[in-house]
């Protein structure tokens, strides 16, 4: 395995948020939505994520004035099963708080591209997910990813890749 190839895992950090549609008026993608939420709430406590297998990825991801991500966690076992489960999410998203404290503000799905047996990119959660080789500034290996902002209101759109209301500057 390259250099952390769990990394892809984070976040489609290389390009600024492209349009991804969510058909969330389909009664399944509601429900999936849903029990994506509800499955990423036994996350919101920071520690509670570390002691089910979350751990940092590289540093907190900020894109100037596109916004940021946020400091991702990824669960290695999750991220590297090469399923899209919509009760595992593979990467955490959180936001550091002045405080010190860390708020949970998304979550992402990933999948590597060599572990894919489609021929054509994964739907997810009515959206097609996008194929990155970057978090942030660091390569790694080819993965779909698909993020959920389901803690924080984001203008660019609910599965943008950035996120202008989030901040790696606490009390910005």
């Amino acid at each position: 395995m390259k250099h952390l190839t769990l990394a892809l895992t984070l976040a489609a950090l290389s390009s600024p948020a492209a349009g991804h549609t969510v058909r969330t008026n389909d009664a399944a993608n509601a429900e999936a939505f849903a029990a994506s939420r509800a499955a990423a709430e036994a996350y919101y406590d920071l520690d509670d994520a570390i002691a089910a297998g979350f751990e940092p990825l590289f540093d907190c991801t900020d894109a100037g004035e596109a916004g940021a991500m946020g400091q991702h966690y990824i669960n290695k076992a999750f991220a590297t099963d090469g399923k899209l489960t919509v009760d595992q999410p593979d990467v955490l998203m959180y936001e550091p708080q002045a405080d010190g404290a860390m708020h949970l503000v998304a979550l992402e799905y990933i999948v590597f591209q060599n572990q894919w047996q489609g021929s054509e990119a994964p739907q997810f959660l009515g959206s097609t997910l996008q194929l990155k080789d970057k978090v942030g500034t660091h390569p790694v290996d080819p993965f779909y990813e698909l993020h959920i902002w389901h803690w924080r209101s984001n203008p660019s759109g609910f599965t943008a890749d950035y996120n202008p209301t989030v901040s790696c500057n606490p009390g910005t």
